[in-house]
């Protein structure tokens, strides 16, 4: 099962002005945002998963989507396809054999982690690369 996760970013109304003229002036722009984003949030959540019984596999399941298109704008999604990745992330009942619990294993949360690092930075990277699109026109 895949989880996907959301995240919305906030304190960006200053940004909101300016971006919209870039996706105006320059709407492949917008798409090359999304995926150095995207990108970014996929490698800090690789580097923060652990190499546990799974091994590589888990690691190595991160899916980004292409960008994509709705009424309110457009948006990146990522993904990871191992069957085992809700377990790591939030964390599971360990049962035995006999089924009898043995308490809990506590999530890593490295994706919820990740996203939190994205969206403290946000607001500079997206200042940084509005200026660069922008003071270059």
């Amino acid at each position: 099962m895949a989880d996907d996760f959301e995240i919305t970013f906030q304190g960006l109304d200053p940004l909101r002005t300016r971006l919209n003229e870039v996706r105006a002036r320059y709407p492949y722009k917008e798409e090359e945002l999304l995926l150095k984003l995207g990108a970014t949030l996929k490698a800090s959540s690789k580097e923060k998963t652990p190499l546990g019984m799974h091994k590589k596999h888990l690691k190595n399941q991160y899916k980004l989507s292409k960008v994509q298109y709705d009424r309110n704008g457009s948006f990146i999604t990522m993904t990871n396809t191992s069957p085992h990745f809700h377990l790591v992330e939030k964390g599971h009942q360990i049962v035995g054999k006999n089924g009898q619990e043995h308490g809990f294993a506590s999530g890593k949360h490295m994706v919820e982690t990740s996203m939190i690092e994205v969206e403290q930075t946000l607001p500079y990277t997206v200042g940084t690369w509005l200026d660069g699109i922008l003071g270059s026109v």
